[in-house]
Formats: structure tokens, sequence, C-alpha cells
């Protein structure tokens, strides 16, 4: 698997500047890998999708908090600065291998009303998993995440929210009892109880951005990766399910994009349960395409909660973003059908090869 290293995406301009690499903040998770298998009972998980419905903590955000930002003067140069790009190729699951990845663009219809993926447990949808955590609190949370192409085959991809409460304490803030679960589904033979025929990965390092962990910025730092142990009878993430690629600081408009998550709750909905992967189609647009200081990623898809770190991806299966957070009223109440990601550009680009440089 051959990956493509950071490059400037101003490469015409042979005198512009280099732009430094964002700094991150790495952590590990040291809890046994057994006893985190062995924490997540059926009653733990359900009251981390019983979480998931009863709000929206850590998926919202203050419509009028967006506003403010949106036109506040901050000394970022973002807007105007060189680039840094980074990318790399779907790789299919080891018995897969050969078989075409690519779906054409007249079969993703625009779809933002989210609809179950009819074949969760098989590839490629098991490339999208199941993260469930416990917080500061000592409360169950679920999020989502996706298996991502990166040295060492092990790594899973999602919202940096989902492994930091993004409250300055840098390493030491990174969630325990952290699990990635592939082809998660609730277990028809016993409801209540889900199923994971593709293994249960346990975390072992986190990358996530400083602008995440310290200042918690919602429009480049929501975003976060780490990689996990092979349960017993596995080799690595890669050859098991697969990886998605990704194509990071090519910009916030995407055309035929596919959203997918395990949601708790969504907007206007009541059959979203935790356990379900939906995913929503459509193109991505810049959320404040007049503002150069705010690149976020903007999909109609009524996901919600639980959704969190859930993959945007190319129909050539390529990770460009990743959900993040909704807008709220003043009465915690979500306004519109609008899905965010923070904008993957240099923040990412940072991520990924961090990840890529630890394996």
């Amino acid at each position: 698997m051959a990956l493509i290293p950071a490059t400037l995406a101003t490469a015409s301009a042979a005198d512009a500047p280099t732009p430094a690499a964002p700094s991150v903040t790495i952590g590990k998770q040291t809890t046994d890998p057994q006893k985190v298998r062995d924490f997540w009972t059926p009653e733990r998980v359900a009251r981390a999708l019983a979480n998931e419905k009863k709000d929206q903590a850590g998926i919202a955000r203050d419509a009028a908090v967006a506003e403010a930002a949106a036109g506040a003067t901050e000394d970022k140069t973002r807007g105007a600065a060189p680039r840094l790009t980074a990318e790399a190729p779907r790789v299919l699951p080891a018995k897969e291998a050969g078989v075409s990845a690519t779906a054409a663009a007249a079969d993703v219809p625009e779809m933002p009303v989210a609809e179950k993926v009819p074949y969760p447990q098989t590839p490629p949808a098991t490339v999208v998993g199941k993260i469930l955590y416990i917080d500061d609190a000592g409360e169950e949370h679920g999020c989502s995440g996706a298996s991502i192409a990166a040295d060492g085959d092990n790594t899973v991809w999602t919202a940096g929210h989902c492994v930091h409460p993004g409250d300055g304490r840098g390493s030491d803030g990174f969630y325990d009892l952290v699990l990635f679960i592939p082809g998660y589904k609730e277990s028809l033979d016993t409801p209540g109880e889900y199923d994971a025929p593709w293994g249960e990965w346990v975390a072992q390092s986190f990358v996530a951005p400083e602008a995440w962990t310290q200042d918690q910025d919602y429009d480049e730092g929501d975003l976060a990766a780490f990689t996990v142990e092979a349960p017993a009878g596995y080799t690595n993430l890669t050859a098991t399910v697969g990886a998605l690629g990704y194509k990071f600081g090519y910009g916030s408009d995407w055309s035929d994009i596919i959203d997918s998550g395990f949601p708790g709750e969504g907007y206007n909905r009541t059959d979203m349960d935790g356990y379900t992967q939906f995913y929503c189609t459509g193109d991505v647009v810049d959320a404040m395409d007049w503002n150069p200081f705010d690149n976020r990623l903007e999909m109609n898809c009524d996901m919600g909660a639980g959704a969190s770190g859930g993959p945007m991806a190319t129909t050539e299966g390529e990770i460009v973003g990743a959900n993040s957070h909704v807008e709220i009223d003043d009465q915690d109440q979500r306004i519109n059908d609008h899905l965010y990601s923070s904008d993957h550009g240099d923040q990412a680009v940072a991520v990924i090869n961090a990840i890529n440089d630890a394996n």
C-alpha cells in the first residue's frame, strides 16, 4: 500500500512558503485489551445508546455561537496560506482483493433522509463501525468511525470529541475503555445484545489536533485517529474489513458523497437506535463559502448523535470529512438537517502523518 506524503496544494508557486504542520496531541490507552472487551456488557452498551438518545452532547453547536464565530476577525491564516495535502486510495479487505471499489456517480442520488445500510455486516459496509467509550464522568457513550488506510493497517478515523473532551488536558485527556466494532449490529437472536462478527478492536494510541484537545475548535479540529489491537484470530483491521482512503486538504466542496454512521437519534426521526448503521448521500459544500476562515463541510443529512465520527467519503472510498456537529437553538433543539464536519485540511494531514510516523 503506497501512501502519498503531504504536499502543497499551491505547488505551482515555487517560492511559496512551506506551512508549518499543526501540532497534534498523542496519547495511549493502557487498560488491558481483554478488560476493555469484558467491560462492554449488554447493559453498559444499552446505557451508551440511551445516552445518545437523551441528548445531543458532543454533536451540538449553538447556531448563535457559530454565527458569532463566523463574523469574528480571528488571527488565522488558513484562508490565504498554502495548504498541506495528503491522500491515499481505498484498500479492499484481503478476501475482496481485485474487486472494483468504485461506484458510479449515477448510483448516488441526493438522499438527505438517512436510510438503513442494507448489509451492515458485509464488506464494504463493515469498514464503518461503532465506537464505545467512557467519558470523564464515568458515563458510557457511543460514536462512529471507519478503518482508514495507514501504516500498520490498524487505524480508525473519527471525530475528536469521540476520543477527547477538548478541555485543554492534552495527552491525559483521552477517554478510556475505547472499543471499535466493525460490522456492529443488534443481535437477532438476543435483542439488547450486539453482534461483532468481525471482532472487537481495542484502541491503543490516539492522535488528535491540538486545535481540538486544547481549543475545542469545531471549525477545523474535531477529528482524530487511533490505532487498534487485533483480537485473537485476526491479522489486522485492513486485511479484515478493508480501509477507506482519504483526500485531505483538497477543499470543502464535493459531489456524490456517502455519509454513514450509527445514530442514536436524528432530526425529526424516531427510528434510530444506535445499533443500526444508516447512510445519507448527496453533495457536500463549504459551510460558509464567503468566509475564508470557516471551511467546514456541510451536508444535508438527518443523522444525529451516535453518528459522530462517521465518514463522509467519495464514491471512490476516500474520506474527506467526519461527522462533527449540528446546529441547535437556545432551547437545545436542532434547527435543520445540516450535518457538519470540521475542515479536513492541515489538521487532518498532521494527524494522519503522525499516525504513519508512529507505525
